[in-house]
């Protein structure tokens, strides 16, 4: 069972829509949001005269329901963010990340950089302002290891900000040439299992952190219904095919390149079918043979017999 976790938000104008700090106990990193229309307070804080990492956030305008992000590094956050102000256009809010030591270097920000643009990308869930991903992995081992760590806790805090690119299942850092890899699901955990061999599918997939992920080197349909063509997971799907998280293998399937989550096992389903789907009955829990809906049932029923 995971540890749970405890994180201080401050509204600083007293509203959830305006200016929110966000520390976490024995970390020494700070995180500043701030809408776009509150920049000039925002700006004059202290914590944005600091070296770090800053990421713009506003709507895709080409894919509704998508965030459009810009993630940057600065000696002085203040200085580049005004200038994105007057540079660029799509973002309305933002988010800035320093140390409240004042211990992180050009070094260690560009190399935090490099790997929140590495989340955005290979979680397909956003789309990408910047042109290029500058991988910096010029760190001593050991300043790599602090600055994972110190990942792990912008990764816990942003999304309860609601500014969520994070792959579902850590992903591992580059080295040499390799590409990236996510980090193995653990063993015990409960995997589900969709397939129907007439249509070309075959996927596997598992809980994690209150999202339901279909994991990598699944396939679906390609095949669209018109109840799909009205629906968003359609704008989804599409979106992934585009990114290369998903790949057309022929005219009538597609394989899964990376992971894939969804609110819910039907909201998988209906992406690997292209039609409306029950995805509580779909999915089967691997190795038992009962569905997603037995199986939820079953562990409600434990769950409120032992309190």
């Amino acid at each position: 069972m995971a540890t749970g976790r405890s994180l201080k938000l401050y509204l600083v104008d007293g509203s959830a829509s305006g200016i929110v700090t966000v520390e976490i106990g024995n970390w020494s990193g700070h995180i500043l949001f701030s809408p776009r229309t509150r920049i000039e307070t925002a700006l004059a804080r202290a914590e944005v005269s600091r070296t770090g990492v800053y990421i713009l956030i506003g709507p895709d305008e080409e894919d509704q329901g998508v965030q459009r992000i810009y993630v940057g590094e600065a000696d002085e956050l203040k200085s580049r963010i005004v200038s994105h102000n007057k540079e660029k256009d799509f973002w309305d809010r933002f988010v800035s990340v320093s140390s409240k030591d004042m211990n992180l270097t050009k070094a260690h920000v560009k190399y935090l950089e490099g790997r929140l643009l590495d989340f955005a990308h290979e979680s397909g869930k956003t789309t990408v302002d910047n042109k290029t991903n500058p991988n910096f992995d010029k760190l001593p081992e050991a300043d790599i290891s602090d600055m994972e760590s110190f990942l792990e806790e912008i990764r816990l805090a942003l999304p309860v900000l609601g500014v969520d690119f994070f792959p579902t299942r850590k992903v591992s850092p580059k080295q040499s040439k390799l590409p990236l890899s996510f980090e193995p699901v653990a063993d015990g955990e409960v995997y589900f299992v969709l397939k129907n061999t007439k249509a070309g599918i075959d996927a596997r997939a598992i809980e994690i952190d209150g999202q339901f992920v279909v994991l990598e080197g699944g396939f679906g349909s390609l095949k669209e219904r018109s109840s799909f063509l009205s629906s968003g997971i359609k704008n989804v799907r599409d979106r992934l095919l585009l990114s290369g998280v998903a790949e057309r293998i022929n005219n009538d399937n597609f394989v899964l390149r990376k992971d894939a989550e969804f609110k819910s096992p039907s909201g998988a389903a209906v992406f690997l079918y292209g039609t409306s789907r029950n995805g509580r009955t779909d999915w089967l829990v691997e190795g038992k043979g009962v569905t997603y809906a037995e199986w939820k049932d079953q562990e409600i029923a434990e769950a409120i017999g032992n309190t």
